[in-house]
């Protein structure tokens, strides 16, 4: 009897002393998933992350640089579309610098883009690549409206 009462007091305190742990993972996982919802300021907030910084203030960088992420994702999907010579980590990471230093971006802004692209290229654009940026300037101007 008493193997009994020791394997279920032994029971009964793994099952206390493990509780609270379960739960805080639990909470944190329910944060985090939360936090996927929104996959282009999620994803700038994992490259701010990876670069060294805080993911709460990662994340908080990313919100404050995009207000709409869904009217943001098409605008990008725009660029990407129709701008063929850039790869989407380039532009988040470039989004992610301009989060960083808390500056704005306007994918539907000609300057914006051209701006965007010439620092992602590292060089003076092409009067084709700038008619491009023009077009895609133009179709993420009806997405805003």
């Amino acid at each position: 009897m008493s193997k009994q009462n020791f394997i279920t007091v032994t029971l009964l305190v793994s099952a206390l002393a493990f509780n609270p742990l379960t739960a805080a993972e639990l909470n944190t996982n329910a944060t985090s998933s939360q936090r996927q919802t929104n996959s282009v300021s999620t994803s700038i907030a994992s490259v701010l992350h990876n670069r060294g910084l805080d993911e709460d203030a990662a994340y908080e960088l990313s919100k404050d640089l995009i207000d709409n992420d869904d009217m943001f994702e098409e605008m990008l999907s725009n660029l990407l579309n129709h701008y063929p010579n850039i790869k989407h980590e380039e532009i988040l990471e470039q989004l992610s610098t301009l989060a960083l230093y808390r500056q704005s971006v306007d994918l539907a802004s000609y300057d914006h883009l051209v701006n965007l692209v010439s620092k992602i290229h590292s060089r003076v654009l092409t009067g084709h690549e700038l008619n491009k940026l023009q077009a895609v300037s133009k179709l993420n101007q009806i997405v805003t409206v």
